[in-house]
């Protein structure tokens, strides 16, 4: 990930899809199929209260639980984010054939995440545009766990088994409408981490989902386009998809800035790669409270 820097805690791996305009499915109620398209933003936490409670008890005395405060940095991969469409009889989707149309990704990595520095904000991961209908599922397939102590912070710890393979789903019956605007916020609210007798790590996450309706804090790095000054606006490409943001209100750090913003609006321009913390809209537009102004890629 861009510009960021790790620690960790994890718990359980909670997801929260946040839709602007929830429509429910009742239990024996006639459904009406939508048709058309709707946009997703996905954005990436682990702010959830769970995730700073304390670890899961080990279920084996051959086993010992990771302490928090032991805990440098956990980097996962993100490799895919995707939805399971219903089909037109309120069915999902399964066979071949029609397994294209039953999977509707909506973020394509891999995107490396430390997941300690999402305990405050969220990293806004991608936009993109949905059939509108009926969803049953939501898919998160995570790889490659890397875990850092702070005894030695320097020495990245590879040897974890990812439980499921890493390919992780939550049951969620929920309907996007037709030119509806959903922010769909994937939180990792913990994991249960523990260290074998032989050696090596077990990391467990767990599935929850809720429905609501609401901003989040976020943080996206990517790549100024269409920058507008007079407007104060520019467009933040990210690895999947857009952003919209609204910098007017944002202080301007520089690459040498720490904790002083000392950049100004003629800092920035097409082009540069940049951090941007802000509020991240239902419609999936970010006003910035600070960008940061990233070094450029060797």
């Amino acid at each position: 990930m861009l510009g960021l820097q790790s620690r960790f805690k994890i718990l359980s791996l909670t997801l929260i899809c946040f839709v602007a305009l929830i429509v429910a499915v009742g239990t024996g109620c006639p459904r009406t199929v939508p048709t058309g398209k709707a946009k997703v933003t996905t954005a990436f936490t682990a702010d959830s209260g769970s995730f700073k409670n304390a670890l899961l008890k080990s279920l084996s005395t051959e086993k010992a639980v990771v302490a928090i405060d032991d805990v440098y940095s956990l980097t996962v991969t993100i490799d895919e984010i995707a939805l399971d469409l219903e089909d037109d009889d309120g069915e999902e989707e399964g066979d071949d054939d029609k397994a294209n149309k039953a999977k509707v990704v909506v973020f394509t990595g891999p995107l490396d995440v430390n997941l300690l520095d999402l305990t405050a904000v969220s990293e806004a991961l991608s936009t993109a545009e949905v059939p509108a209908g009926t969803y049953t599922k939501i898919r998160l397939a995570i790889s490659n766990p890397r875990l850092a102590l702070n005894s030695d912070p320097n020495t990245e710890i590879t040897n974890i088994k990812l439980t499921a393979n890493g390919h992780l789903f939550i049951n969620q019956t929920f309907t996007l409408q037709d030119g509806e605007q959903t922010l769909l916020l994937l939180d990792f609210g913990g994991i249960h981490l523990v260290l074998n007798g032989n050696g090596r790590y077990v990391l467990t996450p767990q599935l929850q989902a809720d429905l609501t309706q609401m901003s989040a804090d976020v943080m996206a790095s990517g790549e100024i386009a269409n920058l507008d000054m007079d407007a104060d606006v520019f467009t933040l490409l990210l690895m999947d998809g857009e952003l919209e943001v609204d910098y007017s209100g944002a202080a301007i750090f520089l690459e040498t800035d720490t904790d002083t913003a000392t950049g100004t609006e003629a800092d920035l321009a097409d082009g540069l790669m940049v951090e941007v913390t802000g509020l991240l809209q239902v419609d999936g537009s970010v006003v910035a409270s600070s960008v940061r102004i990233l070094p450029a890629a060797p």
